[in-house]
């Protein structure tokens, strides 16, 4: 039978090995930082994780992209005339206390009828399962709350600055540009990869937007536009996603890659923008938790011996 001296000897490791692992546990749920979600599609072999809307639901089956001009599996919006239709991530996405957000998304229009038209929209909205209006709603319009960057090839008038290849920034289903950019980098309908990077700083409240036809990020923006994206949408949960539509005309209108991150964080390697999902707040508890359980089954090994 060991005397108390000796128990106390032979426990003081463990308690040590206790407090560190304690210790580490609360640095890991105090200190460590917490990271935003990363969303990194470099092509579209699985779309189990999108809601498809309209007429992308029936372009894209089997919970695969089609095989876009390059050989990959593409986001297909649309494909003929007379169509709608929107993909949104399922899941909605936190944005976090200051709803900011970086996004970087390649695309390309082919295969043109009757002239090509209407585009795409890139969209931050508050539902998932719905696509706006056809032809000049380019699958956005009546998507309320929401704010959206469009990219439209077909001139609907004086709402569009009767220009048949533009860019704008649009507000609550509304395809009539706050913000519009009447000169590109190329046609829209040339054929062209496009490359768009769509940044939103919540601190200061500004939104940006950029066009290339390369993936090197343009030290200029294309667009600015000052907006309280919290106040507009009423939440920082939000669906992510694009849309689309044609009327008369129409076009193939694919998505070829997209990375998104909820947080201000500009993607300069669209390639390599990671390695997808990183730690989220409620990882790193599970991670102080499981420290604290090592810790209290140490504690109560300690006081067997």
């Amino acid at each position: 039978m060991m005397n108390s001296a000796t128990q106390r000897v032979r426990s003081r490791p463990l308690q040590h090995l206790s407090t560190l692992l304690g210790t580490a546990a609360l640095c890991v749920l105090g200190v460590a930082p917490a990271h935003a979600t990363l969303i990194n599609y470099q092509n579209f072999d699985d779309l189990s994780a999108f809601t498809l809307n309209g007429a992308t639901a029936s372009i894209n089956t089997g919970n695969q992209g089609v095989i876009g001009p390059g050989g990959a599996r593409v986001l297909r919006l649309t494909n003929n005339v007379g169509q709608a239709g929107s993909a949104f991530l399922t899941s909605p996405f936190s944005l976090a206390s200051d709803a900011s957000f970086s996004s970087y998304f390649e695309f390309q229009f082919t295969d043109q009828q009757n002239g090509g038209a209407d585009g795409i929209v890139f969209t931050v909205q508050t539902v998932a399962n719905t696509a706006g209006g056809a032809g000049g709603g380019i699958g956005y319009q009546g998507l309320t709350p929401s704010v959206g960057v469009e990219f439209d090839n077909w001139n609907n008038g004086g709402g569009d600055g009767n220009n048949g290849n533009h860019a704008g920034i649009d507000i609550n289903g509304n395809t009539s540009s706050i913000v519009r950019a009447d000169i590109l980098p190329a046609d829209l309908d040339s054929g062209s990869v496009f490359h768009a990077w769509v940044d939103y700083d919540g601190a200061s409240d500004v939104l940006e937007v950029r066009l290339a036809l390369n993936d090197t990020r343009p030290g200029t923006a294309l667009m600015i536009h000052s907006v309280d994206l919290v106040s507009l949408l009423g939440t920082t949960d939000a669906f992510i996603g694009f849309t689309s539509g044609t009327g008369a005309a129409g076009a193939d209108h694919d998505i070829r890659r997209w990375v998104f991150t909820g947080e201000f964080n500009p993607i300069d390697n669209p390639n390599n923008p990671g390695n997808g999902t990183v730690p989220e707040p409620g990882s790193l508890a599970l991670m102080s938790l499981g420290l604290l359980g090592v810790f209290g089954g140490m504690h109560r090994r300690a006081r067997a011996i």
